[in-house]
């Protein structure tokens, strides 16, 4: 019997934190999270009957022969019920259950449940064999129940815990890419060590190390599986966007009818020129006060700095009335913060899924289109209104989509950039244009976005980077005085852990110099895959290129990602330069952080600069470039090389 059960006792106090810790966090009710959560209550079970059975024998205490049993049963099959929680936790990581598209969910059920089922039916049939053909027990000297441990049932149920394991970690691997690298790693680095602990607890019973090794599995998970921060923004502490997609993209699998009722604050940049950022996020976080004490937490959602989102399961229209209303009479009235009054304009958008929408992806689409155009700027907009239209749009910008490269309907276009040191144009940034069946261009804040959604982006960012190569491989770069040409990187692009081996290729096939090019990144894909870009960010600062932070200002600015990224170059967001020419504050807002970016190294570009006086003030500010129509339009490729050419010999952009 286990004497030894200090080990117990600290797999229990570790047990009792990580379930403090649990419950004190937000958590989205899935699979995961509820099969973590009954990890913990098992271990915490399994190490008081532990130590309750290690006194009992070790100090030989009189106990009935029936309680003795019980506690033995249930110590046997609780002890056992690790390996199926595992497995069961590794299926909800992966997601499995909730794909509909998943054509064996019988085989996983089966797989999963049947072994323990037949473990179960051995370990409580063991009292009525345990003289004639001992199972997982046998009667010790006294006539107590003990664990039979060099019987053969008794290994099969050692056995049964590493069958598990194994089926575990094929079913991670198999779904690796629903998960990344990381989580996989400490998968299986904790089922290795669990392993081993058992092994130890097989050989040397008298050291009962098993639950303290499972404890320590669970601490690990709890730091790096089980982050409910990934899922919570960090302004509102209301659910995010990556939690809204998992809960309705399970509501959506389970067929489960439900509505969303998006808020769409306007003006939001505006406020944040006027009041500041951190002022704004004290009243959004005011708002958010306001959602979580009128509707229950798990339905509220912060989808991104100007939309929350109510979603309300089983939805009928006098609950989606009543939600509406109180949200319209809440708004009309102010908002106060630290002595502050603010009036938030909004407006209401309502979906109904799967109506108007038959993924999670397509209500984001809505709710963007809502928001940006200015067709719906009206209180109360129905999706199921706009739905037939949002379509045709969808579907005719995809198929363009779809042969703008084959049908050679892709040109690249290049803006011309101003150096203020050398004054002049020094070179441009290579710009994506489509055109239609009919030839009309398509605006790319049109079809770049459905292009990311398809996937069709990496073709458009390899055809502009190989287009761009070429050029520059065909003429002499010092007879034009082209000293750098910019391309943007997309998000999904950015996501690619084979980007720099992509970007090197082309560059070795055309043989060009590495410093011409400037690698334009955005915030947003600095966001999404930060341990794969930063990877590919060392590998092409390393070869050469310059490395810029695209957009800059145009959401939530992330200071972290100019410190931890070798980012050369950062491009200001053009409303953030208009803002300035309009508001003080924004003025002095952009000057501070021309600033701040000159002070850490880096250079400046400002982008949106429409006449003489913006370029000067800029200039003076001490923006190393500047981007917009007072120097051209983007051009194509030979009106391009014209202008080089003529201002080259003859400068007249002067400020």
């Amino acid at each position: 019997m286990l004497f030894l059960y200090e080990f117990d006792i600290a797999a229990i106090f570790i047990s009792l934190i990580l379930i403090g810790f649990y419950f004190q966090k937000h958590q989205i009710a899935s699979l995961q999270n509820r099969s973590f959560l009954m990890y913990l209550c098992n271990l915490t079970f399994v190490s008081s009957l532990e130590i309750v059975l290690s006194v009992i024998y070790k100090n030989d205490i009189a106990c009935p022969s029936l309680v003795l049993w019980c506690l033995q049963v249930l110590f046997l099959t609780f002890t056992k019920a690790f390996g199926l929680i595992f497995a069961v936790y590794c299926i909800g990581l992966s997601d499995l259950l909730n794909d509909r598209h998943y054509k064996y969910h019988w085989f996983i059920n089966c797989i999963t449940l049947i072994p323990y089922a037949f473990a179960v039916i051995i370990i409580w049939l063991s009292p009525f064999f345990c003289k004639s053909y001992p199972l997982a027990f046998i009667l010790d000297e006294a006539g107590r129940p003990e664990m039979n441990i060099s019987g053969v049932w008794y290994n099969f149920l050692y056995a049964l815990g590493g069958f598990y394991v194994l089926f575990s970690i094929v079913l991670v691997i198999s779904q690796k890419k629903k998960m990344n690298a990381t989580k996989r790693i400490v998968l299986y680095i904790c089922s290795i060590f669990a392993f081993v602990a058992v092994l130890i607890q097989l050989f040397i019973p008298s050291v009962a190390i098993e639950s303290f090794a499972l404890a320590l599995a669970a601490l690990i998970f709890f730091f790096y599986m089980q982050n409910p921060e990934e899922v919570i923004d960090s302004v509102t502490r209301l659910f995010n966007q990556i939690a809204f997609v998992k809960i309705t993209g399970r509501y959506f699998n389970k067929d489960i009818p439900f509505t969303c009722i998006s808020i769409l604050i306007d003006d939001t940049v505006f406020l944040s020129h006027t009041f500041g950022i951190s002022q704004v996020n004290n009243f959004l976080g005011e708002v958010a006060k306001f959602l979580r004490a009128t509707f229950s937490y798990d339905s509220c959602f912060c989808i991104n700095q100007n939309c929350f989102t109510i979603v309300i399961k089983n939805p009928n229209e006098k609950k989606v009335e009543d939600a509406i209303e109180k949200l319209q009479d809440r708004f009309q009235m102010n908002w106060y913060y630290d002595s502050v009054e603010l009036k938030l304009y909004i407006r209401e958008c309502v979906v109904e899924c799967p109506r108007c929408a038959k993924k999670s992806e397509e209500i984001l689409d809505i709710l963007n289109l809502v928001a940006t155009d200015e067709r719906y700027k009206q209180p109360v907009v129905y999706a199921n209104e706009i739905d037939l239209e949002y379509k045709r749009r969808n579907d005719y910008i995809e198929y363009a989509l779809k042969n703008g490269i084959t049908q050679n309907r892709f040109d690249v276009y290049y803006q011309p950039i101003y150096s203020t040191a050398d004054r002049r144009i020094i070179g441009a940034e290579a710009l994506i244009r489509l055109r239609d069946e009919k030839g009309r261009f398509l605006s790319p804040e049109d079809f770049i976005p459905i292009a990311e959604k398809s996937g069709t982006i990496l073709r458009i960012g390899e055809f502009v980077y190989e287009s761009v190569c070429r050029t520059i491989s065909q003429i002499d770069l010092n007879a034009y005085g082209i000293k750098k040409i910019d391309i943007n990187l997309s998000v999904a692009q950015c996501m690619q852990e084979i980007l720099a081996e992509q970007i090197l290729s082309i560059q070795s096939i055309y043989q060009i110099p590495a410093e011409i090019i400037n690698l334009e990144i955005t915030e947003t894909a600095a966001a999404h895959s930060p341990e794969i870009l930063l990877h590919n960010m060392e590998r092409l600062a390393a070869a050469g290129f310059e490395l810029s932070l695209d957009d800059y200002g145009s959401g939530y600015s992330n200071m972290n990602y100019m410190l931890n990224l070798p980012f050369k170059m950062v491009k200001i967001d053009k409303y953030i330069v208009w803002s300035a020419f309009t508001d003080e504050r924004a003025k002095k807002a952009l000057t501070a952080t021309i600033q701040m970016i000159k002070s850490l190294g880096m250079t400046v570009l400002a982008e949106g600069v429409e006449d003489r006086a913006q370029a000067a003030l800029l200039a003076e500010l001490g923006c190393d470039y500047l981007q917009g129509y007072y120097f051209s339009r983007p051009v194509k490729k030979n009106e391009f090389l014209m202008l080089m050419k003529s201002q080259l010999e003859n400068p007249t952009v002067v400020i």
